[in-house]
């Protein structure tokens, strides 16, 4: 499915979607943009492709400030504003982009929602590596020592753990380790070593 038939599947006023190209394309966004939009929806099964789930897709990002830590709760806000009164359950769909912040295990369409929003670690290394380079473009502000640091504290979290939980994905758990193993040690790499005080 692509962009444009699932905003015809949603069938909202125009009024409401037309804005949500334009927050996904803000000059700070590099990798959380409407490209990771369209691979959700691109790998979205046909058979899980319901009006809430379209709509997490769309919104689970929809607010991204990498400096903030309440982007998730400021999505599910804005799902509640725009999807009130439109016949799409709201407070499901903000209950999914909530669930989004620490990808747990949950219902299955929350499994799935995680997996898609996942997906970039199972990828190809090339595909991989683009975006481990556009998520520090997303955070240039950091300095490298302390960005190697924090990133590769997520990244252990995410290795340390059963990453897919749906069957789309379960051929995808190997190679998103082996990725997530190739950033950490790009990263230390790049680190340089320990230093004293």
């Amino acid at each position: 499915m692509d962009a444009a038939e699932s905003l015809r599947l949603l069938n909202l006023d125009p009024s409401i979607t037309s804005a949500w190209p334009i927050q996904l394309a803000e000059p700070h966004r590099h990798y959380h943009t409407g490209e990771h939009v369209g691979q959700m929806l691109l790998h979205l099964p046909s058979e899980a492709a319901s009006r809430e789930m379209i709509a997490a897709i769309w919104l689970h990002d929809i607010v991204y400030d990498p400096r903030a830590g309440d982007n998730e709760a400021r999505s599910a806000a804005q799902a509640i504003r725009d999807l009130g009164g439109t016949g799409i359950d709201a407070p499901l769909v903000a209950e999914l982009i909530l669930g989004t912040k620490h990808h747990r295990d949950g219902t299955d369409m929350q499994n799935l929602l995680n997996d898609l929003d996942l997906g970039i670690f199972g990828a190809s290394l090339d595909a991989y590596r683009r975006y481990s380079k556009q998520i520090r473009a997303e955070y240039v502000f950091v300095p490298p020592d302390a960005y190697a640091a924090g990133r590769i504290g997520i990244l252990e979290r995410y290795d340390a753990m059963r990453i897919f939980r749906t069957e789309p994905f379960a051929d995808r758990e190997g190679q998103a380790h082996a990725n997530l193993r190739w950033e950490i040690d790009r990263l230390r790499a790049s680190a340089g070593p320990p230093t004293d005080g």
